[in-house]
Parts: C-alpha cells; sequence; structure tokens
C-alpha cells in the first residue's frame, strides 16, 4: 500500500482503491478483491451496503448503470420476489453475487 500511500496517511482514497483493483485483478482472488471491496464501502461496518454505496462503487469503476439497474441487481442478489418490497441493502456474499455475475456478463 505504501506505493499508494504517497502522504504516508496509512489509508487511501477510494479512487486510489479503484486503481489498485484495476491493476490487481489478474494478480489476486477475486473473492478476495471483492471482500475488500465490500469492506471498503462498509464503513460504518454494519455488514451491509446500501443502494446509494453500490451507486458509487460502479460509477468510481466507470460503469453506467441506472439506479433501476442497480435496485434490480440488489433485488435478485437478495432474493427478492417481484412485487415484494425492494432489498433496502445487501450483505458481502449478496454483493460478491452482484459483482461475479457482472463480471461473467463481460467475459462472455
Amino acid at each position: 500500500m505504501s506505493d499508494y500511500d504517497k502522504e504516508n496517511t496509512g489509508s487511501i482514497s477510494k479512487q486510489q482503491f479503484v486503481e489498485i483493483f484495476r491493476a490487481k485483478w489478474g494478480e489476486t482472488d477475486p473473492p478476495e478483491l471483492l471482500s475488500t471491496a465490500f469492506k471498503l464501502y462498509d464503513m460504518e461496518g454494519t455488514g451491509s451496503i446500501t443502494l446509494e454505496d453500490l451507486a458509487e462503487i460502479t460509477e468510481l469503476i466507470g460503469e453506467n448503470a441506472s439506479e433501476e439497474a442497480l435496485q434490480e441487481m440488489m433485488n435478485e442478489a437478495a432474493g427478492v420476489k417481484q412485487g415484494a418490497e425492494d432489498a433496502y441493502e445487501i450483505n458481502e456474499e449478496q454483493f460478491m453475487k452482484i459483482l461475479i455475475k457482472q463480471t461473467e456478463k463481460v467475459s462472455l
């Protein structure tokens, strides 16, 4: 991390994390990276992230996803049935399901 923490603050910005994430994608176990990404956005340590958090993540990695599309992804990962109330938040396992599914779509 010292390569990225030029000011020696002991932390990096979200944008720096995204850059590291992109640079290391092929070098590190994807579940480990996804877990790290989840923890970065679970700033309150609640074990969950909200739609707003997910929107910020997708924006930072350069994805253009509508709030509706993100909500659909959250609902699918959370197992919300059609017509039921939208998922307000998702946990780490559900977050990984979303990103793995999106990665598989890109790979096809």
